[in-house]
């Protein structure tokens, strides 16, 4: 930042340049790993159950789909964060790759993922208190919303205060959670797992219905809770290079472990039966949705290991679960200082507390929404708004990572997904198209669905963002759009030589002043149709023919996805529901690559 100071002479002023704080870069691997786990290996004590009360006897199918996408996400965020260590994680991405505009309203989406992440992590934290006696009250609805209203308050003013949790805290936690799930998986693969009741739990189409089934997948997301921890915490990993995809990989294989065989085991415990209103239900779903690990534990045999195991897993799931809200309010704190600091935000969230040297305004602004969200008191609520904004960002993220092999073909990228195909100046990264593709689905799906009204406060939430920013803009008199991001030209050969100029071009300046300004022909107008243009030129380049056919199978699919949605052969139900997400993620794609084909 340069300081002006007065220099020795009336009127001189020496300029200090002064850089800028940086974060030391001492995280390893260990390190990232342990802090990322921390996050979404807290997700299982919540998402078990109400993910079990959707997808019913295919709770462990909908766990392997979700697992699947959650794959694909995780390598794209490694590459991602690994080419542009920066703290943003799909906001940073899409800035980079996209504009500003969509870089503020994808980060604006991402502080409701933060929000509904602290609602939910303190809202189930809680639910485990009540298995010991002392916290039985909790039990009533009222009193248990107004303990979660209570912590979050109270991590707030911690938040603002600014007394940082132990790192080593959190990686012994972290350690302890994951040794926890371990054992607990071992035991219930011993002394619970029934693969009779398993299959017998399953009736296709009818619990749960199609629908329901692919809503639950969205919902089973929510158990990946924190997978851009790792790119949040990039500033601070030493060569994240390195550190960051290996980071990622072992919270792949822990996390899929874990998310894996632990539902097999809960819809084994609690198997789906009728109602008294004659609908199928099971119990880890309703009477332990809230904590559904410690039902399990419950029927562990002797009745000594289950007393023990409940009181061990209480204790550690409330630990963790705290730990997970208080990452959320960081993580809203630094997303929010970061949007402010690129001027997306006012700088009111940027601001720091006189005292403490805390961004207090963007703490008690997203803290005291996140204690609102949970006043309905509705679990499901919750987790089907942190799916709606974790599905966006994850989309986005997967487009924007591989807009950036085009934009920065150039980008030092330690990291790069498997199976690409060549296109272009670039290759295009299979595993992102899919996963987009896959996100999408489930995303229209899950709004379509509109559990408990989340789709609309994501709706209210998303257009809140856009009238902000544009009313934001429109105060600092800047830009409300700027064109996509654009690849550098090619690196062409030019011929070196002498510059001779020709004669005609000699002119010998004697009398200034009376050599007249001569006015420059216009430029010719080529903007005027750049849209058809640019298609002129790909259908010249790639032939009208094969231009003509991509054209007409990209129109056939489309008109084919809808129709099937629209029809009875659709498994979910009559309506529009997966189709449209499918339709934007493809033309999206479709719309980049072909930009970035025509941009060479």
């Amino acid at each position: 930042m340069p300081l002006h100071r007065r220099g020795r002479r009336p009127g001189d002023i020496r300029v200090v340049m002064r850089r800028g704080a940086k974060l030391p870069r001492t995280l390893g691997t260990g390190a990232l790993f342990a802090a990322c786990y921390g996050n979404v290996g807290s997700s299982i004590y919540y998402a078990l159950g109400v993910t079990a009360l959707y997808a019913l006897g295919l709770t462990p199918l909908a766990f392997l789909f979700a697992g699947a996408i959650f794959v694909t996400t995780a390598l794209n965020y490694a590459e991602g964060t690994a080419a542009v260590p920066q703290a943003g994680g799909s906001s940073s991405f899409a800035r980079r790759a996209f504009n500003e505009p969509i870089g503020w309203q994808v980060g604006w989406v991402q502080l409701l993922n933060y929000t509904a992440t602290v609602s939910i992590s303190a809202y189930t934290g809680i639910a485990y208190l009540s298995v010991f006696p002392i916290f039985h009250i909790l039990q009533n609805d009222e009193f248990h919303a107004i303990a979660t209203v209570a912590l979050i308050g109270f991590l707030i003013l911690l938040n603002i205060v600014g007394i940082q949790e132990s790192s080593f805290v959190n990686l012994s936690l972290a350690m302890v959670d994951l040794a926890t799930q371990v054992v607990l998986v071992l035991l219930g693969l011993i002394l619970l797992l029934n693969f009779n009741t398993v299959i017998h739990n399953v009736r296709w189409g009818v619990a749960p219905t199609w629908g329901n089934f692919l809503a639950s997948i969205s919902i089973a997301m929510v158990s990946y809770t924190g997978i851009e921890t790792i790119s949040n915490m990039s500033e601070e990993a030493r060569n994240p290079g390195r550190t960051v995809p290996r980071a990622t990989f072992y919270v792949i294989a822990a996390v899929l472990f874990v998310s894996a065989f632990l539902p097999t085991i809960g819809v084994s415990v609690f198997p789906i039966h009728l109602d008294q209103h004659g609908k199928y239900v099971t119990d880890l779903g309703t009477k332990w949705a809230n904590d559904p690990v410690a039902g399990i534990v419950t029927a562990f045999r002797p009745a000594a290991l289950a007393y023990w195991a409940g009181v061990w897993v209480a204790i550690l799931a409330f630990t963790i679960l705290v730990i997970a809200t208080n990452a959320g309010l960081i993580g809203i704190s630094r997303l929010s200082y970061s949007l402010a600091t690129y001027k997306l935000m006012p700088r009111p969230f940027a601001a720091l507390h006189p005292r403490f040297r805390t961004p207090y305004i963007s703490i008690i602004v997203f803290g005291v929404a996140a204690a609102v969200l949970v006043l309905p008191n509705k679990l499901s609520l919750l987790a089907a708004t942190y799916s709606l904004a974790a599905t966006f960002a994850f989309a986005t993220a997967h487009l924007a990572v591989m807009r950036l092999r085009y934009v920065s073909p150039d980008l030092y990228r330690p990291y790069e997904m498997p199976l690409n195909i060549p296109f272009g100046r670039a290759r295009i990264p299979v595993l992102s198209v899919v996963g987009a593709l896959a996100i999408g689905s489930v995303f229209t799906q899950l709004m379509a669905s509109n559990i408990d009204q989340s789709t609309y406060i994501f709706i209210g939430w998303f257009v809140l963002g856009v009238a902000a920013f544009i009313a934001y803009r429109k105060y600092t008199r800047q830009f409300l759009w700027e064109p996509l991001a654009s690849p550098p030209p090619v690196d062409r050969e030019v011929a070196r030589g002498r510059l001779v100029a020709p004669p005609a071009a000699r002119v010998r300046l004697k009398h200034r002043e009376r050599i007249a300004d001569q006015v420059l022909p216009a430029p010719e107008e080529h903007h005027r149709h750049r849209r058809l243009r640019v298609l002129q030129l790909h259908a010249e380049r790639m032939g009208w023919l094969r231009t003509g056919l991509a054209v007409a199978i990209c129109l056939a699919i489309c008109v084919l996805a809808v129709a099937v949605d629209l029809s009875s052969l659709d498994p979910t139900g009559p309506g529009l529901g997966w189709s449209p997400g499918v339709l934007m993620v493809a033309g999206s794609a479709a719309y980049l690559l072909l930009r970035s084909r025509t941009e060479e």
